[in-house]
């Protein structure tokens, strides 16, 4: 569960003492790649979203699931409030809760012969990541959210169908907290049969519209590795076409995604830059990557791969 500290000012009419360490950063990177199939797909999830409706973006690992929510929330323009499922999440993580006792005392002695003592306790609360977002108009980025237990998501449902936020500690200071009209909730899930994954109750699934992601087409997904990478356009589409032949392949139990394919560019990039990329050190470096992934990489094989003729765009 995190929340990151700020780097930019507070937004507009939001005051600072009122905000915890919101992220409000999500500084103007460029690092968005832009065509026409990325761009639906942020149109949905960017219209959904300002209509109120939370968005859940499910989709294989490496699909860029994390960084179009971000993308959202930056064209939303609030503070962003950002935390990651895990098994160990609990209703007091959604709720907030007492994080321990102030006591005060006072001793009156004016009088000498008079000793007058005053003690006070109070109980010191801590407010959720959530409960702050809802009262401060943030957007609620829960990344992996089925990472968490039913029990535990169980505190959306209210948020979600209401945006009421219901307490049912006797020392929380709000019994309940009501969303800010600008409060918005975006969700990211891996598929079910991926290891510490949970199926989200459907009642909650129904409070919420879901965007499947799948894998980019060639062309989108080279332009997204030239972009992340530095690398040039054509040196990027090899080693997409690279990463692909290999996901064909079934090779792997697992298969590459863009993820794989961005940290082979990032490798590239610096022989790149110095002219130094043939295709013999390319083909080490893919290897080198695929091996940490389980799969048994041949540098020679991938290298003939680099040096045979590639189709304009790679068939899915």
């Amino acid at each position: 569960m995190t929340v990151l500290s700020p780097s930019l000012p507070h937004a507009a009419g939001i005051d600072a003492a009122l905000v915890e360490n919101p992220w409000l950063g999500l500084r103007r990177s460029g690092r968005y790649f832009q065509n026409a199939e990325t761009e639906a797909l942020f149109a949905r999830a960017l219209g959904y979203a300002r209509a109120g409706v939370c968005v859940h973006l499910a989709g294989p690992a490496g699909l860029g699931k994390t960084t179009l929510a971000l993308r959202i929330a930056q064209a939303l323009g609030r503070p962003v409030a950002f935390m990651t499922g895990n098994e160990w999440l609990g209703s007091r993580d959604f709720i907030g809760g007492e994080i321990g006792q102030t006591v005060t005392s006072v001793v009156d002695r004016y009088i000498q012969s008079v000793r007058r003592t005053e003690q006070s306790a109070r109980i010191d609360w801590k407010e959720s990541i959530l409960g702050q977002a809802m009262r401060c108009g943030q957007t609620f980025i829960y990344d992996e959210f089925t990472r968490a237990s039913p029990e535990a998501n169980a505190a959306l449902l209210s948020v979600l169908e209401e945006g009421v936020l219901v307490s049912t500690d006797g020392a929380s200071r709000h019994q309940y907290i009501e969303a800010h009209p600008d409060f918005r909730v975006l969700l990211t899930s891996n598929p079910h049969e991926y290891q510490g994954v949970k199926a989200a109750p459907d009642a909650l699934i129904d409070r919420m519209v879901t965007l499947r992601l799948e894998e980019p087409s060639a062309p989108t997904l080279a332009g997204i590795v030239a972009l992340r990478s530095g690398l040039d356009p054509a040196t990027a589409r090899r080693i997409v076409d690279l990463i692909l032949s290999v996901q064909r392949s079934g090779e792997m139990q697992a298969p590459p995604s863009m993820r794989t394919a961005i940290l082979v560019a990032r490798l590239a990039a610096p022989l790149r830059l110095a002219g130094r990329l043939s295709d013999a050190a390319l083909a080490e470096i893919a290897a080198d990557v695929l091996r940490g992934r389980g799969l048994e990489a041949d540098a020679a094989a991938f290298e003939a791969k680099l040096a045979a003729p590639t189709p304009g765009e790679t068939a899915r």
